[in-house]
């Protein structure tokens, strides 16, 4: 029986870490929100008011910048100190997730696949799936309600991929699911904060 106890206490801590963890990450993931919503309003503007206007110079702003913000913390922390499984598996599905859309951006970038529309989708996609595995991992059932935000999101993105209102749309995507989820997260800890 006290085996019993030790499991459900166990997995009890595991997710108050875990959801520690979570609301100390939301400034990172409202400061995401808003610089990427920036960079789709800027992509819409240039498409819509001065199409051959190069606006690469944002776009790496609105990359380089959330991610410093977002690795202060790792180049801060203490190398011997061991974080809790829960806090290392959200950090590897938000890091992990970061780093594959960061990635992709580029190289489609580069060859030039970005003209064919279908990276918007792909995102939301992405962030429907982060925000799914911290809502399962963590057990927070309003998560779950996000990431099928942005899955809807998705097929809407993918159904519009060639028009420049694609990234009108995932610039709000950006900031009611993302943004607004971080602000959400940050108000709510700082509530319920000693």
């Amino acid at each position: 029986m006290s085996d019993a106890r030790d499991d459900i206490a166990f997995i009890r801590q595991a997710v108050a870490d875990g959801r520690a963890f979570a609301f100390g990450r939301s400034p990172d993931i409202l400061i995401w929100g808003i610089a990427l919503a920036i960079g789709f309003f800027a992509n819409y503007a240039a498409l819509e008011y001065r199409p051959g206007l190069s606006i690469g110079w944002i776009w790496v702003l609105t990359l380089i910048l959330p991610w410093a913000f977002t690795l202060r913390r790792v180049a801060s922390r203490a190398p011997h100190r061991l974080r809790p499984p829960m806090v290392q598996a959200v950090s590897a599905v938000w890091i992990g997730s970061g780093i594959f859309l960061t990635t992709l951006t580029v190289a489609a970038n580069w060859g030039d696949a970005l003209r064919e529309g279908w990276m918007n989708a792909v995102v939301a996609g992405a962030f429907g799936f982060c925000f799914f595995a911290t809502a399962s991992l963590l057990k927070l059932g309003w998560m779950r309600i996000v990431a099928i935000g942005w899955w809807i999101g998705e097929i809407a993105l993918f159904a519009i991929r060639h028009r420049a209102d694609a990234c009108l749309f995932s610039g709000a995507l950006m900031l009611l699911l993302l943004a607004g989820p971080g602000l959400y997260i940050l108000v709510r800890g700082a509530r319920t904060a000693p």
